[in-house]
């Protein structure tokens, strides 16, 4: 691939639109995120173009669909027919895929206790966020009732107003030279931060991992980041074929624009394999691609009178 932004044009990704879960029943995982998470439902909202899922070949549309708005960014729950999602099964913290999303709370909203008390498993050791470095910020790990692993971070010093952040989303992969590489382009930046050497037994209580090593990038978009890793210890295995939209997890993460044409044209340029062309409804343009580790994603430039831009939630 080229260089991102010098000869492969300028991205208009302006930030994460939402990211999506497969969830196997839908009233419980509202009631479950909504409840710890303080985030708001909105049952009427849509942000997944159907008419883009099907022109990917994704024919088998969702039972029903319902969207999470937290301040900065949207979660999308999807429930499927049962005998479309298969097995529900726990992605390894060290992955392959899209391994989770991180709720960030002022310290004192104790968002890892909400969510325990709504009867989240703990993945972490211990029974509160771990310390990290003594610098204000408590990380943990935990699962909801299908498997799905989110973290969830205490702040004494937050950057935001309110109970509730959604910090980024996290892809974990074997190889993460070729994933940054990749995603330089479709950002059209480098990340805002590397480190090769991630380790330390706090984050082995984090991970729940001994002696666990990992390599990381950071892409700071205008609402949330895109985290990176690869594990070095345990090895990060590699990824099998993809999986369906229907499996239960997180099945994809969109990326709102301001110019899809011009991005799509742009990324077709430089080798990104999309599943098909831009499809346009009254709501958004959608267009879905899938990365080299096989994590689907999209990019989706909302119509102006849709109210589903990142941009609404300024307005909420």
């Amino acid at each position: 691939m080229t260089e991102p932004a010098e000869r492969s044009g300028i991205s208009t990704v302006i930030g994460l639109n939402h990211v999506g879960l497969s969830v196997s029943d839908l009233q419980a995982s509202i009631d479950f995120y909504t409840k710890a998470a303080s985030v708001t439902v909105d049952p009427a909202m849509r942000l997944s173009n159907t008419a883009a899922e099907q022109a990917s070949g994704f024919a088998n549309a969702p039972i029903d669909r319902s969207v999470l708005a937290g301040p900065n960014g949207y979660l999308e729950l999807s429930q499927y027919d049962p005998s479309l999602a298969g097995k529900a099964e726990a992605i390894p913290v060290c992955g392959p895929g899209i391994t989770h999303v991180c709720f960030q709370s002022p310290t004192n909203q104790n968002i890892y206790g909400r969510f325990k008390a709504s009867g989240a498993k703990p993945v972490s050791r211990g029974t509160e966020p771990v310390d990290l470095g003594g610098y204000g910020v408590y990380y943990a790990y935990q699962r909801d009732a299908d498997g799905i692993m989110f973290e969830t971070e205490h702040l004494d010093q937050p950057h935001f107003e309110g109970p509730i952040w959604l910090s980024h989303v996290a892809l974990v992969t074997p190889d993460i030279e070729r994933l940054v590489d990749f995603y330089e382009h479709i950002l059209g930046a480098k990340p805002n931060r590397r480190s090769d050497d991630v380790k330390g037994p706090r984050f082995d209580e984090v991970a729940d991992y001994d002696g666990t090593h990992i390599r990381a990038a950071w892409f700071h978009t205008t609402n949330m980041i895109l985290e990176i890793w690869q594990f070095l210890d345990p090895v990060t295995p590699e990824p099998g074929a993809p999986n369906s939209i229907e499996k239960f997890g997180y099945n994809k993460f969109a990326f709102e624009v301001t110019d899809i044409e011009s991005d799509y044209r742009r990324l077709i340029a430089v080798g990104v394999q999309f599943l098909s062309k831009p499809v346009k409804t009254d709501s958004s343009t959608e267009v879905f691609g899938r990365d080299p580790d096989g994590n689907l994603f999209s990019l989706i430039q909302p119509a102006p009178d849709s109210g589903i831009s990142i941009q609404a939630l300024k307005a909420r």
